[in-house]
C-alpha cells in the first residue's frame, strides 16, 4: 500500500465512499448526521469531476459548507465523530499523506472546509487564472475527503 492508488482502493468509485458513508449514517442523528449527509454530498461531486475535469468550476460552486458551518459556529465537537488521531497504518507509505498522521477528526474537518472555502473564493475573485491550478486543489481536496473517510472508518 505504498502507492496512492493503494490508498485509495476501496473507494475507488462513488458507489463504494457512498456504501461506506451509508453505513457511518446507520443510527446517527441531528448535526452528526448532517456533516457526513454533507460530507457524502461532495465527495459525490469530486467524483464527478475526476471524471471530467472540465468543470471544475461548477463542481466548486456546489461543494456545500452550511453543515459544516452550522456545526462549527454551534460549537460541536467534531471529535465525536471518531475519537482518535489519524493512525499512520491508514496512510500507509503514500508520502503526501504523511504530515496528517496524527490529526484530530476535527483537524481534517478544518482542513477540509478551509480549502473549500479557498476554493470558493478563488472561483469568485480570479476564475480564469491558472496560476490557482483549481483541477490540482481538487484532486487534493478529494484525498482528503478519502482520508477523513477512511480515519472514520477505522
Amino acid at each position: 500500500m505504498g502507492s496512492i492508488a493503494g490508498f485509495f482502493s476501496g473507494l475507488s468509485s462513488a458507489a463504494s465512499a457512498a456504501k461506506i458513508i451509508q453505513s457511518l449514517l446507520k443510527d446517527t442523528r441531528g448535526t452528526r448526521r448532517a456533516i457526513l449527509l454533507e460530507l457524502r454530498k461532495n465527495i459525490d461531486l469530486l467524483f464527478l469531476f475526476l471524471d471530467d475535469e472540465s468543470k471544475y468550476q461548477s463542481v466548486i460552486n456546489r461543494l456545500e459548507t452550511r453543515a459544516y458551518t452550522s456545526a462549527n459556529e454551534s460549537g460541536f465537537d467534531f471529535n465525536t465523530i471518531k475519537k482518535g488521531k489519524v493512525s499512520k497504518r491508514i496512510l500507509g507509505e503514500v508520502k503526501q499523506l504523511q504530515p496528517y498522521a496524527g490529526w484530530t477528526t476535527e483537524e481534517l474537518f478544518e482542513n477540509i472546509y478551509l480549502r473549500i472555502n479557498q476554493l470558493k473564493n478563488i472561483i469568485e475573485i480570479a476564475p480564469e487564472s491558472r496560476k490557482f491550478r483549481l483541477n490540482v486543489r481538487l484532486k487534493n481536496l478529494h484525498k482528503m475527503m478519502v482520508l477523513l473517510i477512511k480515519h472514520i472508518k477505522a
